[in-house]
């Protein structure tokens, strides 16, 4: 073969092989992880059913597995979500794990994972979600609109009266009026607590004051399906809670174990 034509042939290769680099180079970095999935979110329509179904697409979490634990939620005086967090545990892959899941003001759902050894009792996810997407907001929206929710999972001997703050029973998106709940019991329930959110100033801000989150305590709500757990429950008149609302059933006192305090 001639020497011009090696060289020709030689020349090719190597810009073969460069475009061949060039492409792969490209490729590799036009191949990002897919994004973290979002959604809109206000209170006033919160979608937490939409965003459980992210999180167990994602997590790969076996659903019957999830139990909640805590839940946070924090808007401005709009409705619109400001802050939203929840723990949950589940089984992934035969492995025990804790997961914590945050959803910013952007509706930009994250969470990170870690290994345990046993997860406590409670209910799923869903379950509370449900309810919570339930709960009528606008009643108890205060001048400021803004609203935290806390949802926490509690146990044990625990008592609540209406002349320390308001307490409701939820029941199909309304919400009833309560004198006290007492539970003593070894099975988990869990007690949505309301504020309303305002921004105060700090005076231990840098440079004079800035802007702080201040909660004001508005009611406790409570779900019948955790009343049930309750050992007695009662109306501001003193009637025993009998779900749904309305006087007991003749000849029942109320829940299972209720009854008028003599």
């Amino acid at each position: 073969m001639e020497p011009g034509k090696k060289c020709l042939i030689a020349v090719g290769v190597l810009v073969f092989i460069g475009v061949v680099l060039l492409v792969a180079a490209v490729v590799l970095v036009y191949n990002p992880e897919p994004p973290a999935p979002s959604l809109r979110q206000n209170i006033y329509g919160l979608p937490l059913s939409e965003m459980w179904a992210i999180v167990e697409g994602r997590t790969g979490v076996e659903n019957s597995t999830a139990i909640l634990g805590d839940f946070r939620l924090v808007t401005d005086g709009g409705g619109a979500v400001d802050r939203l967090n929840f723990e949950f545990y589940g089984d992934d892959k035969g492995l025990r794990r804790w997961y914590r899941v945050a959803a910013s003001s952007t509706g930009r759902v994250t969470w990170e994972a870690l290994e345990v050894d046993r997860a406590p009792l409670g209910e799923h996810p869903l379950t509370l979600f449900a309810e919570i997407e339930r709960i009528p907001y606008r009643e108890l929206a205060g001048e400021s609109g803004g609203l935290i929710v806390d949802v926490d999972s509690q146990w044990g001997g625990l008592a609540y009266d209406a002349g320390y703050g308001d307490l409701y029973a939820l029941h199909r998106g309304e919400i009833i009026p309560l004198k006290s709940v007492v539970f003593n019991t070894t099975e988990p329930w869990y007690s949505i607590d309301v504020l309303h959110a305002a921004k105060g100033g700090s005076a231990d801000a840098p440079g004079g004051s800035a802007p702080v989150l201040v909660g004001t305590y508005c009611c406790t709500i409570f779900t019948l399906r955790d009343l049930v757990k309750a050992e007695r429950v009662y109306y501001p008149d003193g009637r025993p809670f009998w779900p749904p609302p309305g006087p007991p059933p003749a000849g029942t006192g109320g829940f299972p174990g209720q009854g008028v305090d003599s």
